[in-house]
């Protein structure tokens, strides 16, 4: 199945660099894989697939938590259809980042066109295994989040041991 036929894919709304700040209550995402700046606003809701546009990181797959600014370079992925899991989505996209991200067209300044990215085939399950897939990569995704935090309270601990003992 086309992905157009479960969700709409909308492109975000670019925004001059200097209105762009430095804080700000909402991220905005462009064509990387990391915000491009802060805004006050934002024009896409908390838990929205998106995917980079253009850049170096073109076909990127991210899963927004939060209220986001859309910018220029960003697609937000906008769900139409009551028959598919919305995270099941997101990780079959998440594995499927490079094939997506082969859709890229161009060199000096890549990009995933639209009309390709609508087109792009993805595998839809019944719904009672997309919700049960869903549930497992969730908590898998939970325990990585958890085991990454650890491991940074571990090398902050280690940072600071080291440099006490350095004195």
């Amino acid at each position: 199945m086309q992905l157009r036929k479960v969700v709409s894919v909308v492109k975000g709304k670019q925004v001059n660099g200097e209105e762009l700040l430095k804080e700000g209550e909402y991220y905005v995402m462009n064509g990387g894989t990391e915000p491009s700046g802060y805004l006050n606003e934002y024009n896409t809701p908390a838990n929205t697939i998106s995917i980079s546009e253009g850049g170096n990181s073109c076909g990127y797959v991210q899963y927004n938590i939060k209220p986001f600014w859309s910018g220029g370079h960003c697609y937000s992925l906008l769900q139409k259809d009551d028959g598919i899991n919305y995270q099941y989505l997101y990780h079959f996209l998440k594995y499927m980042e490079r094939d997506i991200m082969a859709l890229r067209i161009g060199s000096g300044l890549p990009n995933v066109q639209k009309k390709d990215l609508e087109r792009f085939e993805i595998r839809v399950l019944p719904i009672e295994q997309q919700n049960r897939v869903a549930e497992i990569l969730e908590e898998v995704s939970a325990k990585c989040d958890l085991e990454k935090r650890i491991l940074q309270r571990w090398q902050y601990q280690k940072s600071f041991l080291l440099s006490n003992l350095f004195i």
